[in-house]
């Protein structure tokens, strides 16, 4: 029992659920909703997924494997690796993992017509590779790797479902989704970047054991606080335009543009309920920032860590959100 505990700890499950729950969110907030041609059944879009997440649990395990000594330093009450889960079992797992999502995403590509689009899912696996080798302790190129790898999750979604049958008859309101996951994905990109640099200032310590030159080693915390909240700050401006097209929408008691009527995709999510979602979410962002003026210590970052997640769920679940209260 303490080894499958140990596993789902070395795995991330809870991160995994989330990418599961972004590419379930974009599947029937979006793709289920307004188009009536998906390119994926039900079943082959579990598979892809099934395939995100493998490659995300195999990318967890090689990263852990590579970290044994900083992990002594940074996480010496929480090592897994080498400790309940030897490094051979681990490296087995690593192979499996990606061997099973690899299979699976070129069948997938092939039977969209999309043949070259497997070689995405090899990129993931080289990066995820190659960051946990060496990137991770090269200047800024593993933090922005690993924010291209989150905003892959989004974007592969609308490659795999949406774009292949994008002109199908029935389906012309794909380039308007394609739009809205656009957004998502840079608020994804975003986020995910903010997170990574708060890491490298909770373990500048196990960091500086190896020579690692993050953002937080070679300018300072301070430089690495002002870089991560500027980049909130665009954030929140982000979100300020959207809030000035719902309250040019909620302003107006017919939507009309140009003298047409609105396709239902142009003016999702900007009902009453998603103004005050979308509220709520600025006000995260701000509280965000306060914390982060004020945080000094390892507990502080791990604390803005795990709230930096919170942030991107309450992003994520605005999808499934904004869709079911258009409909009520």
């Amino acid at each position: 029992m303490q080894k499958i505990s140990a596993f789902l700890s070395l795995i991330r499950l809870q991160n995994l659920f989330i990418v599961a729950l972004t590419q379930y969110f974009i599947r029937f907030a979006f793709t289920k909703t307004f188009l009536p041609f998906p390119a994926l059944t039900d079943l082959e879009f579990f598979f892809f997924v099934f395939t995100t997440i493998s490659i995300t649990a195999a990318g967890y395990i090689i990263n852990d494997i590579y970290d044994v000594e900083t992990d002594k330093i940074n996480k010496k009450n929480k090592l897994i690796v080498g400790e309940i889960i030897n490094a051979r079992t681990a490296i087995i797992w690593y192979f499996v993992l990606n061997a099973i999502a690899l299979i699976i995403g070129i069948y997938l590509a092939i039977i969209i017509g999309k043949p070259l689009y497997s070689l995405l899912f090899v990129y993931c696996i080289f990066i995820l590779w190659r960051y946990s080798k060496s990137m991770k302790k090269a200047f800024l190129i593993g933090n922005i790797h690993v924010a291209i790898l989150t905003a892959l999750v989004l974007i592969n979604t609308a490659l795999f479902d949406i774009i292949p049958n994008i002109h199908y008859k029935g389906n012309e309101s794909g380039g308007m989704i394609l739009k809205i996951i656009l957004v998502y994905t840079l608020f994804s990109f975003l986020l995910t970047l903010i997170r990574e640099f708060i890491k490298d200032m909770e373990d500048i310590t196990g960091d500086k054991a190896i020579n690692a030159k993050t953002l937080a080693i070679e300018y300072g915390i301070r430089k690495t606080k002002t870089v991560s909240a500027g980049l909130i700050i665009i954030v929140i401006i982000g979100i300020a335009f959207w809030q000035y097209f719902q309250w040019q929408i909620l302003s107006t008691k017919s939507p009309i543009l140009d003298g047409k009527v609105f396709e239902s995709v142009l003016v999702w999510g900007t009902d009453k309920y998603a103004a005050i979602y979308t509220i709520i979410l600025q006000l995260s962002l701000l509280f965000f920032v306060v914390k982060l003026v004020s945080a000094n210590s390892k507990t502080d970052f791990h604390y803005l860590s795990n709230f930096n997640k919170i942030i991107m769920l309450i992003g994520i679940c605005s999808m499934l959100f904004f869709t079911f209260f258009y409909f009520l």
